[in-house]
């Protein structure tokens, strides 16, 4: 029997309950745009001149994926600091959003509390499941979205990105930064709803793309080209790869890559042997970055380095972003079976926590 067929394998290494928080992806956004419209945002906040993100990992990536995905729309400047310290142009019109999952992420926590000691206040809001940072955003009385963590029960933060990703998003657009509406939404998680039961672990790996794709990239190193509008969701995707998949993975973007890498891939000589990239397609993607896909592919394949490829198949940009999303949550929880794994467990992360700590 095909070990991913095997349904005994997810009781023993699913200890902590990943596979429930990442089919819970479409309930997390739900919850999470639903809640934010609640939010008694005030009216100066609609006003800013430019926007800072403050986050790390999981945290940032619903940023990411706006950088990305409304470059078009977005009529202010966006910065993202994954670090301890705000950037100098922060000054009383820009929107400081800090956003982390557990509430206690370090550098998140130093950045707010720079901000409070600002001899001026910027338009400040907060997103965590509690935390210092909900203690902090009281303390100084200001916006804050708390979210439940009723859809993610591995209680692990790159699992409930959907709390993360879509309530950052309906925040801009809720303070009138970005222009998306609940039937967009609607349809986005009744797409999610519907690809999921592609991926489900009873569907058998012959008929299931997200266990196919895991047995293709478990053997080599994992390199993820894409670009444009995905460029963000594939940033995220990075993610689960390492600390859900255990695997190793980097990602590149096109047109970037193109101006470096494809000369980087002659040596070691074993290169043939242990790389393989993933290649995500769009039939959205602009005509000069169709053709610059296509041009790098061939030349991947020219130096016999193993190609495997995705078409998202959904019809908008947005939709696009959280099908590749969703499918690289089930890839890389697959990973981690085939590993023989549980994919809630970061020992080395919790190592490195724990000594910094201390």
């Amino acid at each position: 029997m095909d070990q991913l067929n095997d349904l005994k394998i997810y009781s023993i290494y699913d200890q902590g309950h990943s596979y429930d928080s990442i089919h819970f992806l479409p309930q997390q956004c739900q919850t999470a745009w639903n809640d934010i419209k609640k939010l008694d945002l005030p009216d100066t906040y609609r006003d800013a001149t430019s926007i800072v993100f403050c986050g790390m990992g999981g945290s940032a990536y619903g940023a990411h994926i706006i950088k990305n995905l409304y470059h078009k729309s977005l009529k202010i400047p966006l910065d993202i600091v994954s670090d301890y310290h705000l950037p100098a142009h922060v000054n009383p019109n820009t929107l400081l959003i800090f956003a982390s999952y557990s509430g206690n992420t370090q550098e998140t926590i130093s950045c707010a509390e720079e901000a409070f000691r600002l001899p001026f206040e910027p338009k400040i809001i907060g997103i965590s499941s509690g935390g210092k940072l909900e203690e902090l955003m009281k303390i100084y009385m200001k916006p804050f979205y708390s979210f439940s963590q009723d859809y993610n029960p591995s209680m692990q933060p790159r699992l409930g990105q959907g709390y993360m990703q879509i309530g950052q998003i309906a925040l801009l657009s809720t303070l009138g930064y970005l222009s998306v509406d609940d039937q967009e939404i609607k349809k986005l998680i009744d797409n999610l709803l519907s690809l999921q039961k592609e991926y489900e672990k009873k569907v058998p790996v012959a008929e299931n793309k997200g266990k196919q794709y895991a047995e293709m990239l478990s053997k080599k190193i994992v390199n993820i080209i894409g670009g444009e509008f995905l460029s963000g969701a594939i940033h995220a995707i990075r993610n689960p790869f390492h600390e859900t998949g255990k695997h190793f993975a980097n990602y590149y973007l096109v047109p970037e890559l193109n101006h470096h890498l494809m000369e980087g891939l002659k040596f070691p000589q074993t290169n043939p042997q242990t790389l393989l990239f993933f290649v995500l397609n769009s039939g959205l993607y602009s005509k000069e970055i169709d053709v610059r896909m296509r041009l790098t592919k061939d030349v991947i394949k020219k130096q016999e380095i193993e190609i495997i490829e995705y078409t998202a198949k959904l019809d908008t940009p947005l939709s696009q972003v959280f099908e590749v999303i969703q499918l690289g949550s089930y890839i890389t929880f697959y990973l981690a079976m085939l590993h023989g794994v549980d994919p809630a467990q970061i020992p080395w992360v919790d190592y490195f926590k724990n000594t910094l700590r201390n």
